[in-house]
């Protein structure tokens, strides 16, 4: 599957931390290196927007370092998602899902209301690409280069594709605060998550917008969401994009947004220039509204 074979690799379980520096250092390096911002920004938006582009979720050295610091919460996740019934035979016979997710042609003839339909709207309202990090340039490197067994390889492929997904069924958007709280939800799915739930915490400490004893309720609600819900990196995921959505969260165990959260999120006050500005993504509230008709209609 994609060009991998290693039969033979292994599932790393440990967190090297002389390659974890290396890799932070590097992208450090590269954010330093890039032209300044916007000299008339006030001295801490400066400081904050410094810092969260060291920590930007995108190319090969963020992708390492990230994978590297939460290594044994990866390599626990694997092993639950092997052992779970749909899980197990995910890994065995290696679906490819994200060539069905740019099946354009597919999602578009999906009725409104499914799964399937809330992911294109999600996808095509922030021209988001399907795989959060490419396999051929960011994964399968750092795999060959640390013996990756070629079903963990599998496993992280589609763990990355299915993070949009779950943005769907958690009803988080892919603003800054939409993805703390998806980095809280994953937490909850790979208890004891360690390092990964203590930079969500970070996140929520970080991103202004409401008072912090808020946002740290929020983030530990997203958190108990995630434990609480079956493993989404086991989910057939092939056969739940022609159902309702809300078919599929019961099926997930998965509430909705406004079920979890009666008391509403948090809207930022500030959003790093490399990410979705923080207009909130409420599929829910575009069904209730019927929005959802009109996005199918202008081929959303």
């Amino acid at each position: 599957m994609y060009g991998y074979a290693n039969p033979d690799g292994m599932v790393p379980d440990q967190r090297p931390w002389r390659k974890i520096a290396g890799y932070w250092f590097r992208a450090t390096r590269a954010v330093w290196l890039a032209p300044p911002h916007d000299p008339y920004i006030g001295r801490a938006a400066r400081v904050r927007q410094s810092v969260l582009d060291i920590v930007k979720p995108t190319g090969a050295h963020m992708f390492a370092g990230l994978y590297l610091l939460c290594a044994p919460a990866f390599a626990r996740l694997f092993y639950q998602v092997r052992a779970h019934p749909h899980g197990g035979k995910v890994i065995r016979d290696k679906p490819d899902l994200l060539a069905l997710l740019r099946d354009d042609e597919y999602l578009a003839q999906l009725p409104v209301g499914t799964l399937g339909h809330g992911y294109r709207s999600f996808m095509a309202t922030y021209g988001l690409d399907s795989c959060l990090f490419h396999e051929a340039d960011v994964i399968r490197p750092l795999a060959r280069a640390l013996d990756w067994h070629e079903d963990f390889f599998y496993f992280m492929v589609r763990h990355t594709v299915v993070h949009d997904l779950q943005h769907v069924v958690s009803g988080y958007g892919p603003d800054v605060v939409g993805e703390v709280l998806a980095i809280g939800f994953q937490s909850g799915q790979t208890q004891p998550a360690g390092a990964l739930e203590k930079l969500g915490y970070a996140g929520a400490v970080w991103v202004p917008g409401a008072s912090l004893r808020h946002r740290l309720r929020v983030y530990r609600k997203a958190v108990e969401r995630g434990s609480r819900a079956d493993k989404l990196a086991a989910a057939p995921w092939e056969d739940l994009l022609d159902k309702p959505l809300g078919e599929v969260r019961a099926l997930l165990g998965v509430n909705s947004l406004r079920a979890d959260h009666p008391s509403g999120l948090w809207s930022a006050t500030w959003t790093p220039a490399w990410m979705s500005p923080g207009n909130h993504w409420d599929y829910d509230a575009l069904l209730s509204e019927g929005d959802a008709g009109e996005m199918a209609s202008d081929g959303r």
